[in-house]
């Protein structure tokens, strides 16, 4: 048996040699340089004199392109009630006044109307709803009928309580809730008007559109089309009335006394569905004295005022053909203008004629002109 010292000296352990990791090179994070091969597709597609460069292309026909966009501006041109020539804005243009708009610390009321307006346009863009119009229908062609929302389910007790019931007095009925508590006579009518459009309608289909914009899954009601109609007073008009005159001139009018001098023949009341817009009430048919004449805020820049007297002395003329009609209005009042479009002419100045009507603290002058309009 070979000794412990002999196997040592024989067997000699000897070990491999590692190989060195080749260290990871960084790769460059550097962006490769396109600009040779841009120049050597440059040289090989490109004409010496470059002219198919996108500006150069585009300046032959920009002049083209600018000259078809005014004429479609031209097109869209409107003038307004003050004869200014309006257009509908660009959609730059609109996005330019937004921002403008967005930028401001504090809105202004015109502000936040105007960036109100615009929102509301650009909804009714986005869901292809074109801007409503009270307009007359002329033709009897067919049209397709909304879609109405299925009914709600019917309360049988509801049916029965109904059922029950054989007569209405008509304070309680739903008739009195439209015409007043006491039962309208029939409304003598002088004019209609489809065609005005006011400021007040169009502020009403705002709130309606912006309600419907945003609450969608809501039962949406239908906006009902009407004219402003003129006719002769009646009674139940008469708290509308009063609350007119006393907001256009002084407290403590009252007019009941025109319903017992022939209101057929002296007075005109301008209303919109169950509302009193306008009104001209003279003295008498045979004093021919315009005694009052208002109408609506928000109603005053639509010429409803223009239109309520055209048509009161159209109808006062035609009744009595041989007066003449005479009135007074304040020396500063802008009415003034109106008045003289319809051939009244001054023929007396009179001091402190309104000093026991108007407040002391009231801007209107107390001096006011008589005015005259004589018959042919």
């Amino acid at each position: 048996m070979p000794s412990t010292s002999n196997l040592d000296s024989e067997y000699d352990e000897s070990k491999p040699k590692q190989k060195k990791r080749r260290k990871n090179e960084s790769v460059s994070a550097d962006t490769p340089d396109f600009a040779p091969l841009l120049s050597a597709l440059w040289t090989d597609y490109a004409d010496e004199s470059k002219d198919d460069a996108f500006d150069q292309f585009m300046q032959t026909f920009l002049e083209d392109f600018l000259q078809s966009r005014q004429i479609q501006a031209d097109r869209l041109v409107d003038v307004d009630e003050l004869g200014k020539k309006t257009r509908p804005l660009r959609k730059t243009e609109t996005v330019s006044l937004l921002e403008e708009l967005a930028k401001k610390d504090h809105l202004s009321i015109f502000d936040s109307i105007l960036s109100r307006k615009i929102k509301l346009e650009r909804e009714r863009s986005h869901a292809c709803v074109r801007n409503t119009e009270l307009r007359r229908e002329d033709s009897l062609s067919l049209t397709i009928a909304p879609v109405v929302p299925p009914p709600h389910p019917v309360n049988e007790d509801v049916l029965t309580g109904l059922s029950g019931i054989r007569t209405t007095p008509f304070s309680n009925s739903f008739l009195s809730r439209l015409d007043g508590t006491n039962e309208s006579s029939p409304q003598a009518l002088i004019a209609i008007d489809w065609e005005t459009r006011t400021p007040w309608m169009d502020l009403m289909t705002d709130i309606h559109d912006h309600y419907a914009f945003s609450h969608p899954d809501a039962e949406q009601t239908m906006l009902q089309s009407a004219p402003i109609t003129y006719s002769t007073l009646r009674a139940n008009q008469l708290p509308q009335i009063h609350d007119l005159l006393e907001r256009s001139f002084w407290t403590g009018i009252d007019v009941r006394d025109s319903l017992d001098y022939q209101p057929e023949r002296s007075t005109v009341i301008a209303m919109y569905k169950k509302i009193v817009v306008g009104v001209a009430i003279i003295a008498s048919p045979l004093q021919t004295y315009i005694t009052y004449l208002a109408v609506k805020a928000g109603w005053d820049k639509a010429q409803i005022g223009r239109a309520t007297i055209r048509t009161m002395l159209y109808h006062l003329i035609a009744l009595n053909p041989d007066k003449d009609f005479t009135l007074h209005v304040s020396t500063n009042s802008s009415a003034m203008l109106l008045y003289n479009q319809f051939g009244f002419k001054a023929e007396e100045f009179v001091a402190g004629f309104y000093s026991e009507y108007l407040d002391p603290e009231s801007r209107a002058s107390k001096n006011a002109f008589k005015l005259r309009l004589r018959h042919l």
